[in-house]
C-alpha cells in the first residue's frame, strides 16, 4: 500500500469531512470553492489508499447496557508488542495501545453488559505475559473523538459546514452531553435495526443504497434513515490514519483533581482542540483524557500552556501512545492504513 501524498485541497477536504461526514459533494464544492466531481475523486483515492473511512458511531445504548472500562496492563517475560498482538483475539476491545510509563499497555473494553465486561477483563489475566491488570471503570464520559477537528479550514468555511449539520456542543462553551448506555425509549423495528447496522458500516451510505441492500422500499428507506440520524442512534464519524495527516503523537493523561472539581475540569478539557475524550473513572486519578497533537514539542506546549490554565488539577501524569493498532473498533497500521472494523453487535 502506497502512502498517499496530500496537497492543500486534500487536507481541506479531510477537515470538511471531520465536520460534516454526510454532506453532499455539491455542498462541499460550494464551501471549499472546488469542483464536486474533483472532491469525489479525491475522497475515493484516499479511501482506496485506506487512509480514511466514514463509519457510524452507534449510540452506546444500541450495543451495551454497560459503561466502558479503561484497562492498564503490566507485563513480564514478554515484549509489549507480543502481548498486544495476543490481546487482539479478545472480544469487545474498542482500543488497543502501547504507551510509555509504568503500564506499557492500554486498552478500552466496551462489552454488551457488566457480566460480559467482567468476563472480558478476566480473560486478560490468562494472556501469556500479562502480569497485572488495572481496570478503571468509566463513571461518566464526554465523547470527543467523533468531533476532533484538525483545524484545516477557515472560520468561515467551518461556520458554513456547521450550518449543514447544526452547531455541535463539543469543543465550544456549551457543556457536552454525558455519554450514557441508555437504550432507545422503545425497541427498534426490524427496518430500523437494519438501517442502523448499515450506517455503522458506512456513515455516508445513501438511503437509496441502503434500501437496495436491505430490500426496503425507497420511501421507507429514506424515512428510516432520517429517523435513525435525527434520533442520533448513529452519528457519522470520519476515521483517518492520523499519522499520515501529520499528527504523530497521540497521548494519554491521568489527572488527579481537587474534590468537587471533576465536572468543571472535564468540561474545560473537552473544550481544548487537542483532546479527543475526557472520562471520569473510578480510580485515585479521577480523570482520564486522550488527545492528539503533531509532535512531542506540541504536547509539551499543550501541557505547559493550555492544560496548565485548567483550575482544579492537583497532579498530571502524561503517557505517549507509542503504538495504537486499534482505535474506535478499527484496526490500523502505519504501513497499510485502516484495517478490519470490529463494529460492536447491536443488542
Amino acid at each position: 500500500m502506497t502512502r498517499p501524498l496530500l496537497d492543500e485541497l486534500d487536507r481541506r477536504l479531510i477537515g470538511a469531512l471531520h465536520l460534516a461526514p454526510r454532506a453532499t459533494w455539491d455542498d462541499f464544492g460550494a464551501i471549499l470553492s472546488a469542483d464536486a466531481s474533483t472532491l469525489k475523486r479525491r475522497y475515493d483515492r484516499l479511501h482506496e489508499a485506506r487512509m480514511l473511512r466514514v463509519i457510524g458511531q452507534a449510540d452506546w445504548g444500541m450495543h451495551s447496557t454497560a459503561m466502558p472500562v479503561h484497562v492498564f496492563l503490566d507485563i513480564t517475560g514478554e515484549t509489549p508488542l507480543a502481548v498486544l498482538d495476543r490481546l487482539r483475539t479478545l472480544p469487545h476491545l474498542q482500543l488497543l495501545g502501547q504507551i510509555s510509563g509504568d503500564y506499557p499497555l492500554y486498552a478500552v473494553v466496551h462489552a454488551p453488559s457488566d457480566t460480559a465486561t467482567s468476563e472480558a477483563i478476566d480473560r486478560m489475566f490468562s494472556i501469556p505475559g500479562v502480569r497485572r491488570v488495572n481496570a478503571l471503570p468509566a463513571l461518566s464520559t464526554l465523547r470527543r473523538g467523533i468531533t476532533w477537528d484538525p483545524q484545516f479550514l477557515t472560520a468561515g468555511e467551518r461556520a458554513d459546514l456547521l450550518t449543514l449539520t447544526g452547531p455541535r456542543p463539543e469543543g465550544t462553551a456549551t457543556p457536552t452531553p454525558t455519554a450514557t448506555a441508555t437504550p432507545p425509549a422503545k425497541p427498534l423495528s426490524e427496518a430500523e435495526r437494519t438501517v442502523v447496522a448499515q450506517l455503522i458500516q458506512d456513515g455516508r451510505a445513501s438511503a437509496a443504497g441502503i434500501g437496495r441492500a436491505a430490500g426496503l422500499a425507497t420511501s421507507t428507506a429514506h424515512r428510516v434513515v432520517r429517523r435513525v440520524l435525527d434520533e442520533q442512534w448513529v452519528k457519522p464519524r470520519l476515521e483517518i490514519v492520523s499519522e499520515w495527516l501529520g499528527f504523530q503523537t497521540p497521548f494519554l493523561l491521568r489527572l488527579r483533581v481537587a474534590p468537587g472539581k471533576t465536572p468543571d475540569v472535564m468540561r474545560r478539557i473537552d473544550q481544548l482542540p487537542q483532546t479527543r475524550l475526557a472520562a471520569h473513572v473510578a480510580s485515585d486519578m479521577s480523570v482520564l483524557c486522550t488527545g492528539l497533537v503533531t509532535d512531542r514539542s506540541a504536547l509539551a506546549a499543550f501541557i505547559d500552556h493550555e492544560l496548565a490554565q485548567v483550575p482544579g488539577l492537583l497532579t498530571v501524569s502524561v503517557d505517549v501512545m507509542l503504538a495504537e493498532p486499534r482505535r474506535y473498533w478499527l484496526d490500523r497500521d502505519l504501513t497499510s492504513g485502516l484495517g478490519k472494523f470490529h463494529a460492536p453487535t447491536l443488542l
